[in-house]
């Protein structure tokens, strides 16, 4: 068994160690069993993700032997909106260095296509195969969500899977899409991993049942916590004066406090 066997098999967080990732343990691990997952249905799949920045989550596919195809999309801004309500910065944000940097963790960069723009503005055409799964942590905001996740339904095989990070913060357009598949009448399964990923498999792709994946989708108490707090600080500035005050006032005068 290879090296690379040995460390996707066994979950190795190593395989993000060159480049630093801007996600949880708990992510990471949980970006391995997907891929885990993924290179046992389709022993040659295609990867795409949207929103790279250095790289970081790119680095186990490329150095996965059964990964032979990965597009990289980013519109690599300066800075854009998050749902929070600020502007996220991204400094030094280009192709350049991110290709750079992941040539340290392989020489051969061959198998990689990367696309600068926005999933609203590329033709789906700049996607030249079917894709198997998709990662969308591009602009954390519930448009974007929606439009990334629209593009990756475009471009995926009948059966893949889309997986978001930051779930807890682009939560409503991840339930506005799901709705839209409803609506569709397209067959999928939706469910959350520890930290903050959350899976869509699209058709007859059932990434659910490998081991890896079994086991940290029955342990989302981890999911469902850090959510909750990490949001906490928006219900902590709620209770604030003079806003907890006026909030407090008006549930009084309407009762909103009262069970009968």
């Amino acid at each position: 068994m290879s090296d690379f066997e040995t460390s996707i098999n066994s979950l190795d967080l190593g395989l993000f160690q060159r480049i630093p990732s801007q996600s949880t343990e708990m992510d990471k691990a949980s970006l391995l069993a997907i891929q885990a997952a993924v290179r046992e249905l389709v022993p040659k799949y295609r990867y795409l993700e949207i929103g790279s920045y250095l790289g970081g989550s790119i680095q186990p596919h490329l150095l996965d032997p059964r990964c032979r195809r990965i597009y990289s999309i980013d519109k690599r801004p300066p800075q854009q909106p998050d749902a929070r309500g600020y502007d996220w910065r991204y400094e030094n944000n280009s192709t350049e260095r991110m290709l750079a940097k992941l040539r340290d963790v392989a020489e051969d960069l061959s198998k990689i296509v990367t696309i600068d723009g926005d999933t609203r503005d590329v033709a789906v055409e700049n996607v030249s195969e079917p894709v198997d799964l998709c990662f969308i942590d591009g602009e954390h905001t519930d448009i974007a969500a929606i439009a990334d996740f629209k593009f990756c339904l475009d471009i995926l095989e009948d059966n893949g899977a889309i997986v978001f990070h930051d779930a807890h913060i682009v939560y409503n357009g991840i339930a506005d899409v799901l709705t839209m598949l409803r609506d569709a009448g397209k067959s999928f399964n939706a469910y959350v991993l520890p930290h903050t990923v959350f899976v869509v498999e699209i058709g007859d792709f059932p990434v659910r049942e490998n081991h890896h994946v079994a086991r940290l989708a029955a342990d989302n108490s981890h999911s469902y916590l850090f959510a909750l707090r990490d949001n906490d600080q928006f219900r902590r500035f709620a209770n604030r004066f003079p806003f907890g005050l006026m909030r407090r006032l008006i549930t009084k005068v309407r009762a909103g406090n009262v069970s009968k």
